[in-house]
């Protein structure tokens, strides 16, 4: 198995994608997120697939810009389930990413390699389009009154570093 992920995060990043504007251009995914329940756990692949789909028509800004705002919805689930401090999340962002993803592909899952007072490094040999991640990271550290300064992400071979100045 390649992967879950809870339908309470899928459809908060998918279904934001899939906003009245856009729920149009693609059909079969507003279907299928409709139909999905927030406590049922649904395929990673099924994920990357969709991020990617609508990537390919939403561009980076938009991506960024639903990633930080999903993640601002579904902050409370993280809360609840222990994640409830800056340090919590970002200092091991693998424990949060198998909280969020049973059995995620190794590879895949986002490592912390810093975390300091005012910036985060972070990396993963991700499938996901690195500006859904980059949102995501931004939705976290907003969520918890900082402000991103700084932001660079660079890849390497199959890996994405993603480092994040933040006050």
């Amino acid at each position: 198995m390649a992967g879950q992920l809870l339908g309470a995060y899928f459809k908060a990043v998918i279904g934001s994608m899939l906003g009245a504007s856009t729920t149009l251009l693609f059909p079969q995914q507003s279907k299928r997120i409709n139909a999905m329940r927030d406590d049922a756990w649904y395929e990673w692949d099924e994920y990357v697939t969709m991020a990617g789909e609508l990537h390919a028509k939403l561009g980076d800004l938009t991506l960024s810009a639903i990633g930080q705002t999903s993640v601002l919805q579904t902050l409370p689930l993280n809360k609840a389930a222990g994640f409830d401090t800056l340090e919590k999340i970002f200092g091991n962002f693998d424990a949060l990413t198998r909280n969020v993803v049973r059995d995620v592909p190794a590879a895949e899952s986002i490592r912390t390699i810093r975390f300091t007072r005012d910036q985060v490094v972070l990396e993963s040999d991700t499938r996901l389009p690195p500006s859904l991640l980059t949102g995501m990271f931004r939705g976290f550290l907003l969520g918890f009154g900082k402000v991103v300064t700084t932001e660079q992400v660079e890849r390497r071979g199959a890996t994405v570093r993603f480092t994040l100045g933040f006050v």
